[in-house]
């Protein structure tokens, strides 16, 4: 009798520690996810060229026809390069981007531009 509930209670405990994971844990994030693309630029160019080395893992694995991988390709290409450039310029919470690379202020509003101290 000892032995059955010594066995019952290790089956317990090993099956809490196999699920422990499951349920502390949040759901995973898929590589094109929109809030990824749409966070910090470091965090988008990040996700941009991750997006890149996975398509590229698929076709290779034969999970990804040529022609998908193509379209993907192209598409994820132009937003790693969108991502690229937008991180280079200063910008306003407001207006946006801004032109000038050395401006501490906005030229159109004032404000403070998001990275400058």
């Amino acid at each position: 009798m000892t032995a059955l509930i010594v066995g019952t209670l290790l089956a317990l405990g090993t099956l809490s520690f196999v699920l422990y994971p499951l349920f502390v844990a949040g759901p995973v994030d898929s590589l094109a996810s929109a809030d990824r693309l749409s966070a910090k630029p470091d965090t988008r160019q990040n996700a941009a060229l991750e997006a890149l080395r996975e398509i590229e893992f698929d076709r290779e694995t034969g999970k990804l026809s040529d022609a998908d991988y193509e379209t993907l390709r192209s598409t994820y290409t132009q937003r790693a390069v969108d991502v690229m450039r937008a991180g280079n310029e200063p910008e306003c919470l407001r207006c946006g981007p801004r032109p000038e690379r050395d401006a501490a202020f906005c030229s159109s509003c004032g404000q403070k531009l998001q990275g400058k101290y």
